[in-house]
């Protein structure tokens, strides 16, 4: 994999070193004091959004996905507008709508595919999408159709089965697209992907959909063989199962062999850490194996419900069914007593980043035995 440097800072600035003092003949020692630790902010890339669809034509299921990547510093343009409901957007802080033409000329970029959670949206952690496209990546998140926020405010979609089946699935047809320069949907993003970089990163049921690219998933509908093409996986908040037939067997989960990232709330109680998460850090064979605790967060700590709670409250005509049902999310992410939600944007895009530039640029990993890790984070590595 080719290494580029795109101006990342380091996880862990530079440590100093002391040297002991010695009156026998016995070779000196060097102790290396341990570094400190470092947050990675937005990269020095500006940051375009283009939405597009993507069609599985083996399914005939079409996807609508957006698109976040690196652009040139004279690409200019209007904040890119998410849209929460009919007539109502919030508008990204650092991301402008663009188009493949204005992306930045030192591609091509490792890929990197977004799976929402059950009931969410395809920028639903814009704030993590965004700050990876800063630091020189291409990334893509589908709705996954039948499983979205709208299917949730309907009361319609698709049953659990179904879901956990087109997940994967969708995340395999975007990566089709994605890499393919003949796409006639995904053709001209394709053309300045590097197709030997791609990783997959998920939230909740989207953390799920992520292992699963890795680990395969069998179920009454077929077996999910897992993707050869996927070099890495971020799992965030996932949902395992407890390995009694839903979701994951400890056979799936025995096959991830990828270098893996675990990050989780430890107050999470959708996708708690009993059994979501010690289930594959116990059987994965995955190496790097990264685990991230983080400290009074919970499941929506790493979306952008928060923000939508905060924009919707200065709407006056907001849709009170909108507003109830991301009060009711906010609950777990947005109260008092969690981890601000800033501190957990930022820690989350900050071991994220890091993770994917020690895979995919050589980048210095994540050691907390030489970094003085932040009191309210636990880091640990396999």
């Amino acid at each position: 994999m080719p290494n580029v440097d795109v101006g990342s800072p380091p996880l862990a600035t530079s440590g100093n070193t002391a040297a002991s003092v010695h009156t026998d003949s016995t070779p000196p020692t060097t102790e290396l004091s341990p570094t400190a630790f470092a947050l990675i902010e937005q990269g020095p890339y500006k940051v375009g959004v283009q939405t597009i669809t993507i069609t599985d034509t083996a399914r005939d299921r079409p996807l609508t996905v957006d698109v976040w990547f690196p652009i040139r510093d004279d690409v200019e343009g209007k904040p890119f507008e998410y849209t929460l409901f009919a007539g109502n957007y919030y508008r990204s802080p650092n991301a402008i709508g663009a188009t493949p033409a204005d992306i930045a000329g030192n591609g091509p970029f490792p890929l990197v595919v977004y799976s929402h959670g059950s009931g969410g949206l395809r920028y639903v952690a814009s704030f993590n999408t965004e700050a990876l496209a800063s630091h020189g990546y291409i990334v893509a998140a589908p709705d996954h159709t039948g499983n979205t926020a709208i299917d949730r405010l309907s009361n319609g979609g698709t049953t659990f089965e179904v879901t956990a089946w087109n997940r994967p699935n969708d995340v395999r047809a975007v990566i089709d697209a994605m890499t393919d320069p003949a796409s006639l949907e995904a053709g001209a993003f394709a053309a300045l992907v590097d197709a030997e970089r791609i990783a997959v990163s998920g939230h909740s049921f989207g953390g799920f959909t992520a292992l699963a690219m890795a680990a395969g998933y069998t179920s009454d509908l077929g077996d999910f063989t897992p993707d050869p093409r996927v070099d890495a996986v971020i799992a965030m908040a996932p949902a395992t199962g407890d390995g009694s037939g839903r979701l994951f067997s400890d056979e799936n989960l025995a096959d991830i062999a990828v270098p893996t990232m675990l990050i989780v709330g430890q107050d999470d109680k959708t996708t708690p850490i009993e059994p979501n998460i010690n289930r594959p850090w116990a059987l994965a064979h995955a190496r790097p194996f990264y685990r991230i605790e983080l400290v009074a967060a919970e499941h929506q700590s790493f979306t952008d419900v928060c923000d939508y709670k905060d924009f919707l409250a200065t709407l006056p005509d907001a849709l009170p069914l909108i507003v109830d049902t991301v009060e009711t999310l906010g609950v777990e992410g947005c109260s008092a007593t969690d981890m601000p939600i800033e501190r957990a944007k930022e820690l989350t895009n900050t071991f994220t980043v890091q993770f994917l530039e020690t895979i995919f640029r050589d980048g210095p990993p994540i050691n907390p035995d030489t970094t003085t890790m932040p009191p309210d984070v636990v880091v640990l590595v396999k």
